[in-house]
């Protein structure tokens, strides 16, 4: 063992130590490795937070979506997207069309958008907790419209199923009177669950071939599922390359940009503040470093008249610091992983789901992170321990020794 770092060791473990400085130290240790695992903690959850929030995204909505006016454009659009999307990266390509309305129920309403979609298409996607209907039933085909709504919806009008709800569509014909809305009656055939507030509430699906018997729809679209969702914007690229005005293409990641920006800056602000806690707590590491060089002048001094340099001096205490910031890093990443794994495979903190799109707190840890955390809070740590090394390097023998 190098021989500094030996001496380094015997000053912070020693049990002869002063006891006033072996409890700064103690409380040094402490407050490193509760910055770290509150950093380390904290991390997890946002990150969690984002993938959690990705993967409703991702299993709910299309990765790419074509918007058109005038349906004769359809075939024309499929060929394009064969010819510029390779098949293999496609899982479904579905045409559906959507419409915003008002429905009316016990005196209740409240504003939806109506999709139109292939259900049995919809029903395996993963990112619905609940997704249950009924087969459409001849006797109320012609009279109403068939409907899935979301458990908020159905909880907030009282609903259940084979009950009729009003919808006022922005369809309506106009009269020297002004203008009179279209009413519908839907019929509610199912019930769907995401954990997202604004879907359960303010979303509704209907089977596209019911749709186009009751409404003409302002546009239509085709929505596009590929099998890696972060090659969307290329393929974007390429369509309007290809397709040129007469349509609009939207990829998952234009439609959901500010959250995933906010949600990325508010990661980085909470790493940098936690930074600053660990930066905080160092100062009681620097504190007691410079009572130990305080204490150890003497031993300086002996070490420096037997020929030590003062290079080997700055070592030795340099030693002394990092041991101890490196123990609380040490111990907080491990007190934060452990954590961060139990809240991981025991999600107990439940969120409020008016305000969040997930039930539970999400965690999630990656070696990445950690590294990046570990690499910090040393390099921090290295700083932290430069100032009173430098100083007790710096103290001359012959003064310690005259004043002994």
């Amino acid at each position: 063992m190098n021989w500094e770092l030996w001496i380094a060791l015997k000053y912070i473990f020693s049990p002869k130590r002063e006891r006033f400085t072996g409890i700064i130290s103690l409380i040094a240790i402490i407050g490193v490795t509760l910055s770290v695992s509150a950093l380390t903690v904290v991390n997890a959850v946002m990150t969690g937070f984002k993938e959690a929030v990705s993967e409703k995204i991702l299993s709910l909505n299309p990765h790419l979506g074509i918007t058109f006016q005038d349906e004769s454009l359809k075939e024309k659009l499929l060929k394009v997207i064969q010819k510029e999307i390779p098949l293999q990266e496609i899982i479904s390509i579905q045409e559906v069309s959507t419409m915003q309305g008002l429905i009316i129920f016990s005196r209740q309403s409240i504003g939806i958008i109506l999709k139109a979609t292939n259900l049995e298409n919809l029903k395996k996607e993963k990112g619905f907790k609940k997704f249950e209907f009924q087969e459409k039933d001849s006797e109320f085909l012609d009279s109403s419209l068939p409907v899935i709504i979301g458990q908020k919806l159905k909880e907030k009008l009282g609903l259940d199923i084979g009950e009729e709800i009003r919808f006022i569509s922005a369809e309506g014909i106009y009269t020297p009177f002004g203008f009179f809305p279209k009413f519908t009656t839907l019929k509610v055939i199912g019930v769907f669950e995401t954990g997202i507030y604004d879907y359960d509430l303010n979303l509704i699906f209907t089977s596209s071939e019911s749709f186009f018997k009751k409404f003409k729809p302002p546009a239509y679209s085709l929505e596009i599922k590929l099998r890696d969702p972060f090659k969307s914007q290329k393929f974007k690229y390429k369509l309007l390359s290809s397709l040129g005005f007469n349509v609009n293409v939207f990829d998952w990641q234009e439609w959901n940009k500010n959250l995933f920006v906010a949600l990325q800056m508010e990661k980085i602000g909470l790493f940098i503040v936690l930074s600053l806690m660990i930066v905080v707590s160092l100062f009681t590491i620097i504190a007691a470093m410079i009572m130990l060089v305080s204490e150890k002048k003497t031993d300086i001094a002996i070490l420096r008249a037997l020929g030590v340099t003062s290079k080997s001096i700055l070592k030795v205490f340099f030693f002394c610091g990092f041991i101890l910031s490196f123990t609380g890093v040490a111990i907080g990443l491990v007190l934060g992983g452990s954590l961060s794994f139990f809240l991981s495979h025991y999600p107990i903190i439940k969120l409020p789901s008016e305000v969040y799109p997930v039930e539970y707190m999400p965690v999630k840890l990656k070696i990445l992170d950690v590294f990046i955390i570990c690499t910090v809070a040393i390099l921090i740590s290295i700083l932290a321990c430069l100032y009173p090394a430098k100083k007790a390097s710096e103290l001359l023998p012959a003064e310690i020794l005259r004043h002994e």
